[in-house]
């Protein structure tokens, strides 16, 4: 019995050595990418064997059927357009590669999926956990892509993973235990192609056949992108597109729950004043010098997040960490009418007094809803507007000290690192707050 154990066993390891190799119908693309020295080495690379994951409940859809709202186009004029259940997405000659991306940039462990039907064949892609930066003509975005490289080629890598402006190849299929997901893709009708993110860990499948097996550590969090190639010709549309975020954060709490404000009091700890209102979930600050609002609750390391609009004219704020009036400011303001709009950090977005949201950041009118983040956890300070994160600073670093001794609060000792309430800053003008939510980190 032992012999056939070990007969057993021998067969399994050279079955998985076998597996390891590059197949004979890719040898030709070993001299074709010797020099991108990032793809993983046949003999390192992890083989995915794991089943597709269920793709039946707890995901969220990526497209709302109608436009192309919560997306933005990056990196050429390639173009993209809402098309019924799909997003249509077509070359344009001479237009360099485009992504189609998410406004939200901030997406960690996930399984993504979406169809792709090539209408006419050229190459295309998901980015996932992507960057961008600025390039000489348009925005570069850069990071993993899951290949979907339609039919001009044989050589059917469609499920591997490319360093799009990073490099290259990270995990081509070019193994014999890729043989099934190279033979994946059909021509002439939907495709399904699957990622699964978790760490360093990202697995890929192509209708349901496992593909890409890759452990990385250098792209953790970033923004889905659709990508059209450049070329001469191209077209596909993507339906069913899709995500699940897969964490294990404490929910969010909405600090308006209660339809009231009895997890609210004023700064002296005495209940709301009348000029501060709830009407069908929506916080309105009008009247005549209500005062500022805090809660009940102290916070230190949290994600809140908030939709805000702001009066013509108009200034607000919600501070946090703070202690009395003073605190971390998230400022609230119309940049085009409201006379502090010439100091950089009294914008809107900005982190009033210590860093410039950015003048390019994308800041609704007056009257209409902004979405808005705030990140502190330890001494890392985030704050995010319709999607952009729009400030980052490190508390305590050189870049901190530096521009603290430059504000107004140089003189509050542990000004930044206070345990404090969530404050909703009255300004004497009217200020509208809605789907206010927090959660603990």
């Amino acid at each position: 019995m032992k012999y056939i154990t070990l007969i057993a066993a021998c067969c399994a390891t050279l079955s998985l050595a076998h597996a390891n190799q590059v197949s004979q119908s890719q040898q030709k693309y070993i001299s074709v990418y010797k020099k991108q020295t990032q793809k993983v080495a046949p003999e390192a690379a992890l083989i995915n064997t794991e089943a597709e994951p269920d793709l039946s409940d707890g995901f969220t859809s990526l497209y709302n059927g109608k436009n192309l709202d919560g997306w933005t186009p990056r990196g050429g004029t390639c173009n993209f357009k809402a098309s019924g259940e799909s997003i249509l997405g077509a070359c344009v000659k001479g237009s360099p590669s485009t992504y189609l991306s998410t406004n939200r940039e901030d997406y960690t462990d996930f399984i993504f999926t979406a169809e792709i039907k090539w209408i006419v064949d050229g190459n295309s892609g998901i980015m996932f956990r992507a960057k961008r930066k600025p390039g000489k003509r348009f925005e570069t975005v850069f990071g993993p892509q899951c290949e979907m490289e339609g039919f001009a080629t044989d050589r059917g890598w469609s499920g591997g993973i490319y360093g799009q402006s990073a490099g290259g190849w990270r995990y081509p299929l070019w193994l014999d235990a890729h043989e099934q997901a190279r033979a994946a893709l059909k021509q002439g009708t939907w495709n399904r192609v699957t990622i699964k993110a978790v760490g360093k860990s990202v697995k890929t499948w192509v209708n349901g056949i496992p593909a890409a097996n890759w452990d990385n550590d250098e792209y953790l969090k970033g923004f889905f992108s659709l990508q059209v190639h450049s070329g001469k010709k191209g077209s596909m549309s993507f339906r069913n597109i899709k995500v699940k975020e897969l964490n294990t954060k404490a929910p969010f709490k909405d600090l308006f729950a209660s339809g009231d404000f009895s997890s609210w009091t004023d700064l002296n700890g005495d209940p709301v004043a009348r000029g501060w209102s709830i009407e069908k979930g929506v916080v309105h600050r009008s009247g005549q010098l209500p005062g500022d609002i805090i809660t009940r609750r102290h916070y230190k390391n949290f994600e809140l997040r908030f939709n805000w609009k702001i009066s013509v004219a108009g200034n607000s704020g919600v501070k946090y960490r703070t202690k009395g009036k003073l605190g971390l400011e998230y400022q609230i303001l119309d940049d085009a009418e409201h006379h502090d709009r010439t100091n950089p950090t009294h914008r809107a977005g900005s982190l009033y007094e210590i860093c410039a949201a950015p003048n390019d950041k994308p800041l609704k009118a007056p009257g209409e809803w902004n979405h808005s983040r705030i990140l502190v956890n330890g001494n890392t300070i985030q704050h995010w507007l319709n999607g952009q994160q729009v400030v980052e600073i490190e508390y305590g670093s050189n870049d901190w000290k530096q521009r603290f001794q430059k504000s107004k609060y140089n003189k509050h000792i542990g000004f930044g690192s206070w345990t404090g309430p969530i404050l909703l800053q009255d300004h004497n003008d009217e200020v509208w707050y809605r789907n206010v939510q927090i959660r603990e980190l």
